[in-house]
């Protein structure tokens, strides 16, 4: 069971990546970015031409896959969703567009076939009786949250508490964006090498992390990482004791339970 929960977390950790960009996008802009698991997929590809075709060191090509797609979100943001700050159907319509467009854009630009990426690394660890891959181990290490800065807490509490305070608000939801982009590029980065590269890969991620944010609540960053870690737990023993094909229904089957009881949330507000 130890093991089984480890193998879950493991992969858990990478969509809480994920998950905490939306969280981040949503609770500065008040937008669904529906269009994120293509940033993910982006970061995919960076990481594909990056180390595996040109051999670039694979931590310093994670550090170009979340640099360049978090400039794709800074972009998004200024082009694209700019002006939908707070107007959630418009931007989920948009959003929704976007994913079409950069999905397609992706098939003319690099093709429709899967693009296998190599394991940066070998071997296993062993340790009180539990196993686990380097590159697993790496994986989920790397995946740790990232510390938000204090603009961004503030114009997510109360955008215009924070304007009087001479924070501008437009800087901020555009490097919030990035940043929630970004994190989806690194997730895109780190799993790279463990599954292929292709113009669809974003959408499992994606589910994943919004199961991840409508667990844990809508808008909070403790609440994915609460999210990520039911998440994992629950697909890691449903996949002890009932097979992985079963699996992809337990995500959905623990938010139907979660919203029952608690219909924002387990750390959303009343």
């Amino acid at each position: 069971m130890v093991q089984a929960l480890l193998n879950g977390f493991g992969l858990a950790m990478v969509y809480v990546l994920v998950a905490l960009g939306l969280t981040l996008i949503f609770s500065i802009l008040e937008i669904i970015n529906f269009a994120h698991g293509e940033f993910y997929m982006l970061g995919g590809y960076v990481t594909y031409y990056a180390y595996a075709l040109f051999g670039l060191n694979y931590f310093a090509t994670l550090v170009l896959a979340i640099v360049t797609v978090g400039l794709a979100g800074v972009v998004a943001e200024r082009l694209i969703f700019h002006d939908l700050r707070g107007r959630a159907l418009n931007a989920f319509i948009v959003s929704l567009g976007l994913l079409w467009v950069m999905q397609a854009g992706a098939q003319l630009a690099f093709g429709v076939l899967d693009k296998p990426v190599p394991s940066a690394f070998s071997g296993v660890v062993r340790a009180f009786g539990l196993v686990m891959s380097v590159e697993r181990l790496v994986v989920s290490g790397s995946a740790i949250v990232l510390i938000v800065g204090r603009a961004m807490r503030a114009v997510a509490q109360d955008p215009d508490a924070a304007a009087l305070q001479g924070v501008n608000i437009d800087a901020v939801s555009a490097l919030g964006f990035g940043v929630g982009c970004a994190l989806a590029g690194g997730a895109g980065g780190l799993l790279a090498p463990l599954f292929a590269v292709s113009p669809a890969m974003g959408a499992l991620p994606v589910v994943k992390a919004f199961i991840i944010i409508i667990v844990g609540g809508m808008g909070s960053l403790p609440g994915a990482v609460l999210g990520g870690l039911l998440l994992g737990a629950v697909e890691g023993l449903g996949a002890l004791f009932m097979g992985s094909a079963a699996v992809s229904i337990l995500g959905f089957l623990m938010v139907i339970v979660v919203l029952l009881v608690r219909p924002r949330g387990l750390v959303g507000g009343a």
